[in-house]
C-alpha cells in the first residue's frame, strides 16, 4: 500500500469542505438535545444518514455487491468511526459548552498520530517534532481542562473526558480505514454501509437505555437533525473517506485545526458562549501542537507550489 500522500488544491478544498459541515454540527447537536435524548439523537442521525447515502446511491447506481467478509469490516468500522464516537460527543456536549465541544476535536489528530506510528509505519512514523506537537496538545488540553479541576472531576470535566474518548476513537477510524477496508468499494457504499451497521449497532443501546424514540419533536429540532444527519454526517462522510484515500489520516485530521475556529465563532455569536484566560491559552497550545504535528509550514508551501504548477 502507498504510504506517500499528497495535499494539492483539490484535497484542500475536500479538507475545507469536511472541515465546515463538521464545524456546524457542534451548534446541531447542542439544539437537538432540547428535545431528544443523547443515545436516541445518535439512533435518529444514523438512520437519517443512511437513507439518504442508499438512496443517492441507488440514483447512482452504485453496486453493493460487497461479501460477508467485507461487511463484518464495515461493522467494526461503523463501530469505531460512528456508533461509538458519536454516543461519546453526544453525551459529552450535555455538559460541555459548543465551542468547547469544537475545541476538544483537536485531540484527533494527536490520537491518530500516535496510532498510525504504529499501525501504518512509513511516512505516517512519529518523529521528534509529532513528539513535540503531541506534548504541546497534552499541555493544552490539561489546561482547557483547569490544573486544579484534575484532581477532582466535575460534570463539565467528565462531558470533557467523554469527548476526548470520541476524539480516540475518532482518530482510530481513519487508521482502521485505511489498513482494513478493502479499496475496491466504492467510497459512497463504504460509507452508507458504515452508517447502516452504526444505525443497527445503536438501534440496540437507544431502545435499551431511552426506549422507542417518540419522533414528536418541534420543528427546528428535526431541522437541526436533518441538517445534522444530511450534511454533518451523510455528505461529510463520503468527502471523509475519499480524502482519507487521497491524503493519508494524517492529513485529514488537520481539518480538526478548522473546526475549533467555526465551532468558536458559531458558539459565541449564535449561542451567546464566552471562553475563558485558561481556554484562550488551552485552544492557543492545541493549536501549536497540531501544526507541528501537520508540519504545517510545510504544507502550505506545497499548496502555493501547486497553485503556481496550475
Amino acid at each position: 500500500m502507498n504510504t506517500q500522500y499528497m495535499m494539492g488544491k483539490t484535497e484542500w478544498i475536500m479538507l475545507l469542505s469536511l472541515s465546515l459541515l463538521w464545524g456546524f454540527s457542534f451548534i446541531n447537536i447542542k439544539n437537538s438535545l432540547i428535545e431528544i435524548p443523547p443515545f436516541s439523537l445518535v439512533f435518529i442521525r444514523l438512520c437519517i444518514a443512511a437513507l439518504f447515502l442508499y438512496l443517492w446511491c441507488t440514483i447512482k447506481r452504485k453496486s453493493f455487491n460487497i461479501s460477508a467478509k467485507e461487511h463484518l469490516i464495515l461493522l467494526g468500522g461503523g463501530l469505531i468511526s460512528c456508533a461509538i464516537p458519536f454516543s461519546f460527543f453526544t453525551l459529552g456536549q450535555q455538559y460541555v459548552a459548543t465551542s468547547i465541544g469544537a475545541i476538544f476535536n483537536g485531540c484527533v489528530p494527536f490520537f491518530t498520530a500516535l496510532l498510525a506510528h504504529f499501525f501504518l509505519g512509513g511516512s505516517e512514523r512519529m518523529t521528534v517534532r509529532k513528539a513535540i506537537g503531541l506534548s504541546f496538545g497534552l499541555i493544552g488540553i490539561v489546561t482547557i481542562m483547569g490544573f486544579n479541576n484534575l484532581t477532582s472531576l466535575d460534570i463539565t470535566n467528565i462531558g470533557q473526558l467523554l469527548i476526548i474518548c470520541a476524539c480516540f476513537f475518532y482518530g482510530s477510524s481513519g487508521i482502521y480505514f485505511q489498513k482494513f477496508v478493502p479499496h475496491h468499494i466504492d467510497k459512497t457504499v463504504v460509507a452508507t454501509c458504515t452508517l447502516f451497521w452504526a444505525a443497527i449497532a445503536m438501534s440496540f443501546v437507544s431502545i435499551s437505555f431511552e426506549g422507542l424514540p417518540s419522533l414528536d419533536y418541534s420543528l427546528k429540532v428535526w431541522g437541526s437533525v436533518s441538517v445534522l444527519a444530511i450534511f454533518s454526517t451523510a455528505i461529510a462522510y463520503i468527502i471523509l473517506f475519499k480524502l482519507l484515500k487521497r491524503a493519508g489520516p494524517s492529513n485529514t485530521s488537520l481539518n480538526t485545526f478548522i473546526i475549533p475556529v467555526v465551532g468558536i465563532i458559531l458558539g459565541i455569536s449564535l449561542m451567546g458562549e464566552s471562553l475563558k484566560n485558561n481556554e484562550v491559552l488551552g485552544i492557543f497550545l492545541v493549536f501549536i501542537g497540531v501544526a507541528i504535528i501537520q508540519n504545517f509550514a510545510l504544507l502550505i508551501k506545497k499548496l502555493k507550489d501547486a497553485k503556481q504548477a496550475s
